[in-house]
C-alpha cells in the first residue's frame, strides 16, 4: 500500500491500494526519474503511480533480493534458486563453487525507454550500496570464500553513445543525450546518423522526420547538408517539407525562402505557394526574396500581393505599372499612402503613369505638395514639394506646361515665394520655347490663328516675367529669352539688370535701327555712351542702309546734349557713303550758330577780364605811389567813434586796435576773400597732382583733349614748370 501524508496538517490520506502482493524485504525504492515507486517482485520490475496505480513493469527472472536506485538506473539483485552454504571440512569455509550465484542488474529507465545497461554474476550478495558516484556490490565470492567489494561506474557520455550508435539504437543515444544534457552539436550529429541511416534504406519520409527533429530541438544542423542530398535524389517535395519546417521555426535565411519558393514552382503545386504566403507570418521569410523568385516563376499576382502584405508599396506599384498596366488603381492606391512615400513611389515610377493617366497623376501630385484644385492657397504643411516632383513630367512637357501653369501664373501662386522661383525659370523655359513653336508654325498659317495664340502666349510670358523681378530671376529670363529668341523677355530682363550693352549688341546683330532707338531712348539718361554707339552703327556699312530718319534724330540728341565734339561728329558721319550735306545741313548749322556764339561769349568775357587787370593794375600802382588819405570816423567792426590807436587798411576800412583780429587781416574783407583764397588752395594741390591730370586727360575727357588741359591750366597746372624753367634760364 501506497499512502501520501500532508506534513503541515499530520492528515493522512489513502491514494492507491495494491492487492497483488507485497515485495520483499529491500525489493522496493522510489524512483524520481519516473515519478514512481518500483517494486521488484515475480518474474519483473513494475513502476507504481501513486494516482494509477502499476504503469510498466520490465520483465526479469528469478527471485528478487535486492532493489537500489542509482541516478536513472535501478539496480536489482536476482537469484534462481536458495541454496544453503556448505561448511568445507574441518570447519573450513565453504568454497566459493558451493556458495549461491546470484545476478546483478543494471536497468536504465526513463520514460519510454528501458534497456539494461550492465548484467553480471555475482557469489553471494550481501549488500549493494550506492555512493560516491557509483555502485558497490559487497560479495563473499573471492579466494577461499573472502568478502569482496565490487565498485560499478557509469561510463563517460561519450562511450555511452557510441556503444548505442554502433548497435544502431540511434533513437536510444539521442534520447540519453538529451537527458544527459549533451552538447547540441553531439544530439545533432546522432540525428543526422539516424536520418542518413535511413536516407540510405530510402525510407525518404522516415529519415526527412528525423532530420526535421534538429529543426525543432533547435539543433545545429547545417539545412544545406540535408537539402542538398535530397536535391541529389530529386526528392523536390522533401526538400519543400524540410524548407517549410525552417520558416516555421524561424530559422530560414532569404536562400531558403527563394529554394522554397522555387521548388513550389517546380511542382506547379500553386495552391501550396499561395497557402505558405496567406498563412505564414512575414517574420518567417524574407519578402523581398519571395518577391523576386515569384516575379521569376511568373506569379506576379502572388507577387504583388505578397508586396502588398509586407507593406513593400515600391515593389507593388512597380509590379502593378509593367504586368498588370493598372494606371488608375495605382493613382488611387498612391492617395492612400502617407505623402512622403507616395512621392518616393512616384518619382521612381511616375512616368508611365504620366503618359497612360495624366489628369489622375496631376491630380495626385496636387494632392502629395497639398495643392488646392481651385487655385486657392492651403497652409503649407512638411512634405514633398513640387520641384522634388518635375522628374515625373520629364516625358511630357506639355503636361509640366499646364501643371506649372495652373499653380504658378493662373489663380495666382500658390506656392511660397522661394518655392515659386525656383519653378519659375522651368515655367518660363517651357513657355518661351511654345511660343517658338508656334511662332515658327505660324509663318506659314493663312488664316493668322497661329499668330494670334502666339501673341496672346506673348503676353502670358512677359505677365510671368513682370512677377517675378528679383536680380536672380531676371538673371533667368536673360538666358531663357536669349537661347529662344524671345525678343521681348530679352529686352525687359537686360534693361532691368542694365545689361545696356546686350541691348545695343542684339540691335546691331540684327540690324533693328528702330529698337535702338528705343533703347537709346530708354536707356541714354544712364549711360549717354549709347547715342554714340547708335551714330558709329547707323552710320556704318554693318548697318545695311536706309537709316537717314534714325540718324538724324540721334544727330538732334547729341546736340541737345553736347555728347560729341562736332568734328567727332564729321568723321562719324563720313562712313556712310549714302549720307550727303544736304541731309545733316540743319545740324551742321546749328553747331556753326552754337560755335559763333560761343566765340562771341569767349571774346565778350576776354575783354571783361582784360579791362578788369587794367584797372586793378592802376589800383596798384595808385597805392605804391600816392598817399591814402583815411577819412573814416567810425569803426567798421563795432560802429564806434574811432579813437586813437586805430588802424586803416588800404581797401579803405577801418578800425579800432581792439577790433582787429590777431591775424592783422581786414576782418570785412577776409570773410569775402576767404572762399576765393580756399578755392585757390585747392586748385594749386590739384595742379600738382600730376596722376589725377593724366587720369583725367586719357580718360575721363575722352576726345575733349584741349579742353581739358585749358581747365588744367586755370589751375596752375605747368606754373610751377614754368618757373623752374626761367630759374635754369637764369
Amino acid at each position: 500500500m501506497w499512502t501520501g501524508g500532508n506534513l503541515n496538517n499530520q492528515e493522512v490520506r489513502q491514494l492507491h491500494v495494491d492487492v497483488g502482493g507485497g515485495a520483499a524485504p529491500a525489493c522496493a525504492c522510489a524512483f524520481p526519474t519516473l515519478s514512481a515507486l518500483l517494486v521488484a517482485r515475480g518474474d519483473a520490475v513494475f513502476a507504481y503511480d501513486p494516482m494509477e496505480g502499476n504503469m510498466s513493469a520490465m520483465p526479469m527472472e528469478g527471485d528478487k533480493v535486492i532493489l537500489k536506485r542509482f541516478n536513472s538506473y535501478y539496480i536489482a539483485v536476482t537469484t534462481d534458486h536458495i541454496q544453503p552454504s556448505l561448511p568445507g571440512s574441518f570447519g573450513a569455509p565453504a568454497p566459493p563453487s558451493s556458495m549461491p550465484k546470484q545476478s546483478v542488474t543494471v536497468a536504465l529507465a526513463q520514460k519510454g525507454m528501458r534497456f539494461i545497461a550492465f548484467a553480471n554474476q555475482f557469489t553471494d550478495v550481501a549488500h549493494v550500496v550506492v555512493g560516491l558516484g557509483g555502485v558497490f556490490v559487497l560479495s563473499r565470492g573471492g579466494a577461499d570464500g573472502n568478502t569482496v567489494l565490487f565498485e560499478l561506474r557509469e561510463k563517460p557520455l561519450a562511450e555511452r553513445l557510441d556503444i548505442l550508435i554502433k548497435k544502431r539504437m540511434f533513437e536510444w543515444a539521442a534520447e540519453v543525450a538529451l537527458k544527459s544534457d549533451a552538447a547540441p552539436e553531439v544530439t545533432a550529429d546522432i540525428y543526422r546518423q539516424h536520418g542518413d541511416a535511413l536516407f540510405e534504406k530510402r525510407a525518404y519520409d522516415q529519415a526527412l522526420a528525423i532530420y526535421a527533429k534538429t529543426v525543432d530541438l533547435g539543433l545545429p544542423l547545417e539545412p544545406s547538408y540535408v537539402v542538398e542530398r535530397y536535391l541529389d535524389a530529386q526528392r523536390i517535395g522533401h526538400v519543400a517539407q524540410y524548407l517549410k519546417k525552417l520558416h516555421e521555426k524561424d530559422l530560414a535565411e532569404p536562400e531558403h525562402t527563394a529554394l522554397l519558393l522555387k521548388c513550389y514552382t517546380k511542382l506547379k503545386d500553386f495552391s501550396t505557394l499561395e497557402e505558405f504566403l496567406e498563412t505564414t507570418p512575414v517574420s518567417q521569410y524574407d519578402p523581398s526574396t519571395a518577391i523576386e523568385v515569384l516575379e521569376t516563376a511568373g506569379y506576379y499576382g502572388l507577387a504583388a500581393a505578397v508586396a502588398q502584405k509586407v507593406g513593400r508599396n515600391d515593389d507593388f506599384v512597380r509590379i502593378s505599372l509593367e504586368q498588370f498596366k493598372s494606371y488608375g488603381p495605382t493613382v488611387e492606391f498612391l492617395q492612400s499612402l502617407d505623402k512622403t512615400e507616395a512621392a518616393h513611389i512616384l518619382l521612381a515610377h511616375g512616368r508611365p503613369l504620366m503618359r497612360n493617366a495624366p489628369s489622375e497623376t496631376i491630380q495626385l501630385v496636387r494632392h502629395i505638395c497639398a495643392l488646392s484644385a481651385n487655385g486657392q492657397v492651403q497652409p503649407k504643411i512638411a512634405g514633398p514639394s513640387v520641384d522634388e516632383l518635375l522628374p515625373v513630367f520629364v516625358d511630357d512637357m506639355p503636361q509640366l506646361e499646364i501643371f506649372l501653369r495652373s499653380v504658378l501664373l493662373e489663380n495666382g501662386c500658390q506656392l511660397p515665394p522661394a518655392e515659386a522661383e525656383r519653378l519659375f525659370p522651368t515655367l518660363l523655359e517651357l513657355l518661351v520655347r511654345s511660343h517658338q513653336n508656334i511662332s515658327a508654325e505660324g509663318q506659314g498659317d493663312p488664316n493668322g490663328d497661329k499668330q494670334e495664340t502666339a501673341m496672346k502666349l506673348s503676353a502670358d510670358i512677359m505677365r510671368l516675367v513682370r512677377q517675378y523681378a528679383s536680380d536672380a530671376a531676371l538673371a533667368n529670363t536673360l538666358m531663357v529669352c536669349q537661347t529662344y529668341g524671345f525678343v521681348d523677355g530679352f529686352f525687359h530682363a537686360a534693361e532691368k539688370l542694365h545689361r545696356h550693352q546686350l541691348l545695343m549688341n542684339w540691335c546691331f546683330e540684327h540690324k533693328d535701327a528702330k529698337r535702338l532707338l528705343e533703347v537709346c531712348k530708354r536707356c541714354g539718361s544712364v549711360d549717354q555712351s549709347l547715342w554714340v554707339q547708335a551714330l558709329s552703327f547707323l552710320t556704318s556699312e554693318e548697318s545695311g542702309g536706309g537709316h537717314l530718319e534714325e540718324i538724324g534724330e540721334v544727330l538732334r540728341h547729341i546736340e541737345d546734349s553736347d555728347l560729341m565734339p562736332l568734328l567727332m561728329v564729321i568723321e562719324t558721319l563720313q562712313q556712310s557713303k549714302e549720307l550727303t550735306v544736304g541731309e545733316v545741313r540743319p545740324y551742321l548749322q546749328a553747331q556753326y550758330r552754337r560755335l559763333v556764339d560761343s566765340v562771341e561769349t569767349s571774346r565778350g568775357k576776354a575783354e571783361q577780364d582784360r579791362q578788369e587787370i587794367a584797372r586793378m593794375q592802376q589800383e596798384i600802382v595808385q597805392l605804391r605811389t600816392r598817399a591814402k588819405e583815411f577819412q573814416n570816423t567810425r569803426c567798421f567792426q563795432c560802429g564806434l567813434t574811432l579813437e586813437v590807436p586805430a588802424v586803416h587798411f588800404f581797401c579803405g576800412h577801418s578800425y579800432h586796435s581792439y577790433c582787429v583780429p590777431a591775424d592783422g587781416s581786414c576782418p570785412k574783407c577776409s570773410s569775402e576773400a576767404l572762399p576765393k583764397l580756399s578755392l585757390k588752395e585747392q586748385r594749386e594741390a590739384q595742379a600738382r597732382n600730376a596722376e589725377d591730370f593724366f587720369k583725367y586727360l586719357q580718360g575721363g575727357a575722352g576726345d575733349r583733349g584741349v579742353q581739358a588741359m585749358g581747365e588744367w591750366c586755370k589751375f596752375g597746372a605747368f606754373d610751377a614748370a614754368m618757373a623752374g624753367m626761367e630759374q635754369e634760364e637764369d
